[in-house]
């Protein structure tokens, strides 16, 4: 019996080696009254499709290609079309449905400007010079395109590895930072300007014996002048006047003389600043290889105009900054001291003019004459005194002494007794006869001045350890002749 034309419903077309031959399956929709018929030949083949593209269409022997696209790119069959998608289908990606990690899924999809796809290292994605250690290729760097900057947080930041360039001349450029953390490049010239200022004097002290030269004798120490002893000078006096430089490093070479002493007018008497100091060379100065810091020189001041001065003095070719002034003036103003004389010993009396007068052993001191806050700013007091005293054949004469004073004990001043020496520590120098004693304290600095013969000259410094307050007077028994002495004037600084 002929199956040619039988029709057979199904729910499902049958597999191709299953199906009849000569009849149309009638296919159900799932869900739906309408059926779609499938046409199957005497060989087994779909002959007709009903509606749109079927399973049955993809077979390799179906022929439905007529694209000119298609057929444009040599596809001319079913087969080969198959084939291509199957290629193409190979490639594509699968939509992904959990999660990975970077080992088990390594790489991850690129895409450049023409739409073609690379994989790429997923470990690379989210790498910056922050949180990666990264290393460069031929040709690999940064370029700016606006400001730029790093804030460590208080964080170590470290540039290692560096070649050593130290011995390379054309490594002559420094990096170097303003206050706001801009990196800049410079010669070096301003960080080494604004070096000293960095440092403290002992800082500084080591910096400049470092920079010895290894064959050099002597310090190279700066000069520094931190008093001018006295402070000032009465310019109406035709004679000699001295003054003393007191500091660091004022020392003469006396194998190589290479010193030099200079005077500048800084201020005229108003105390106006000159535009050009007037500057005047020292050339008769003194100074002792064991003291090296203390400078003394003299000069007839009356051949010099009035005004504030200031000192540089020049060894192994530094020179100090700056110094303290000093005043020159016609009539320095003192203002009278009336001491009052008490705890009177042995032969002490007060004469008419308000002296003490010393004619055998005995003592006697003043009153408080200079006050803690006079001791701060310094002072200069002015005294007379004189002597006759000497031996008287057996009768030796003992010492005579007149001195600042303090509770303490301690006594800073002359002996008179055949020399004008500095006390506590005689030095000898001056004959006996002393017209006018200065004492003056200034800069923690105490100095003896006396002039004898109309010359006045420094004749000692010393630190003071205590604070001076009053003036005393004492002379021990022997020989013959009476002392006297007194505090006249007080000058304020």
């Amino acid at each position: 019996m002929s199956n040619i034309g039988k029709i057979i419903r199904v729910n499902a077309l049958p597999p191709e080696q299953e199906r009849e031959n000569n009849v149309i399956y009638q296919v159900a929709e799932t869900g739906s009254a309408t059926y779609t018929d499938y046409a199957i030949d005497e060989n087994g083949d779909l002959k007709t499709s009903a509606v749109g593209l079927q399973q049955e269409d993809l077979k390799d022997s179906s022929i439905n290609i007529s694209d000119p696209a298609l057929l444009a790119s040599g596809i001319k069959t079913q087969k080969e079309y198959n084939t291509d998608t199957r290629e193409k289908l190979d490639n594509k990606i699968n939509k992904p449905s959990k999660d990975g990690n970077l080992q088990d899924y390594p790489k991850v999809l690129g895409l450049d400007h023409n739409g073609n796809t690379a994989k790429l290292s997923a470990g690379d994605l989210g790498k910056n010079i922050a949180n990666s250690a990264l290393t460069s290729t031929a040709g690999a760097g940064l370029t700016l395109g606006d400001s730029w900057g790093i804030t460590t947080s208080g964080l170590p930041y470290s540039i290692t590895g560096l070649t050593d360039v130290s011995n390379d001349a054309l490594f002559n450029t420094l990096l170097t930072q303003n206050a706001s953390g801009r990196i800049g490049k410079t010669n070096g010239k301003q960080p080494f300007m604004n070096l000293p200022s960095s440092l403290n004097d002992t800082e500084k002290i080591a910096w400049r014996k470092g920079m010895r030269l290894s064959s050099e004798l002597y310090s190279t120490g700066q000069p520094r002048i931190d008093s001018v002893i006295l402070p000032f000078v009465d310019n109406s006096l035709t004679f000699t006047q001295y003054i003393t430089l007191i500091g660091l490093n004022l020392f003469v070479d006396n194998q190589t003389p290479n010193a030099k002493l200079v005077m500048k007018r800084v201020k005229d008497i108003n105390g106006n600043v000159l535009a050009t100091p007037e500057e005047y060379n020292i050339n008769n100065f003194t100074v002792l290889q064991n003291m090296p810091n203390i400078l003394n020189f003299g000069l007839k001041w009356n051949e010099y105009p009035q005004g504030y001065y200031q000192f540089f003095c020049t060894h192994n070719l530094l020179t100090n900054l700056s110094s303290p002034e000093l005043l020159v003036k016609q009539g320095v103003t003192f203002s009278a001291l009336n001491p009052v004389w008490q705890d009177l010993t042995g032969s002490a009396q007060v004469d008419s003019n308000n002296n003490i007068v010393l004619p055998a052993g005995g003592s006697a001191r003043t009153n408080i004459l200079i006050n803690t806050p006079q001791m701060i700013n310094g002072f200069v007091v002015k005294c007379s005194v004189s002597t006759s005293v000497t031996g008287n054949g057996a009768n030796f004469a003992g010492h005579t002494r007149f001195t600042m004073k303090g509770d303490d004990g301690l006594e800073y001043g002359v002996t008179l007794t055949g020399n004008l020496d500095f006390y506590p520590d005689p030095i000898g120098g001056f004959p006996t006869r002393a017209d006018v004693l200065y004492i003056s304290y200034y800069n923690g600095l105490l100095t003896l001045a006396a002039e004898v013969n109309g010359k006045t000259r420094v004749f000692a410094v010393t630190s003071i350890p205590s604070i001076p307050r009053y003036f005393y007077a004492t002379r021990s028994d022997g020989g013959i002749g009476a002392f006297t002495a007194k505090p006249t004037q007080l000058l304020l600084l």
